[in-house]
């Protein structure tokens, strides 16, 4: 399975902080206006030009089962990194049950309802960006 690091143009990589997903989608073409083309909007607004990225459920499409969650690789892609993003309720789930700390933000999904409030994504970024500052 191709990774999302693959397809994000002019993408580096970071060694302090990661961005946890939950499962790869059926899509790896980043859509206008689609979920990897908001993901990268809302780092570019925060000034995140570097990150790595995982998803917690690598190899299944569309799961939302903790059982399918590969915990050897979510631990080896989290060591040593200093910030930890979690999109959304199901990731932080994980890493809580994992004890990872992180942060959550909404999921960049176009399907995610919270996110039709232009003032709601807005200050979801403005504490993304403080707890980025802070760390």
């Amino acid at each position: 399975m191709k990774s999302v690091l693959d397809f994000l143009e002019g993408h580096g990589t970071s060694d302090e902080l990661i961005i946890l997903g939950q499962c790869p989608s059926s899509n790896m073409k980043p859509l206008k206006n689609g979920t990897y083309d908001r993901l990268m909007k809302w780092c570019d607004s925060v000034g995140i030009s570097m990150f790595a990225f995982h998803n917690v459920i690598p190899n299944k499409i569309n799961s939302y089962d903790m059982k399918d969650v590969d915990s050897d690789a979510l631990y080896e892609a989290v060591i040593g990194k200093k910030k930890i993003i979690a999109l959304g309720g199901f990731v932080e789930r994980v890493c809580k049950k994992h004890n990872i700390n992180c942060y959550r933000i909404d999921h960049p999904s176009p399907r995610n309802r919270n996110l039709n409030d232009p003032k709601y994504e807005k200050q979801m970024l403005k504490k993304l960006k403080a707890y980025l500052d802070e760390h």
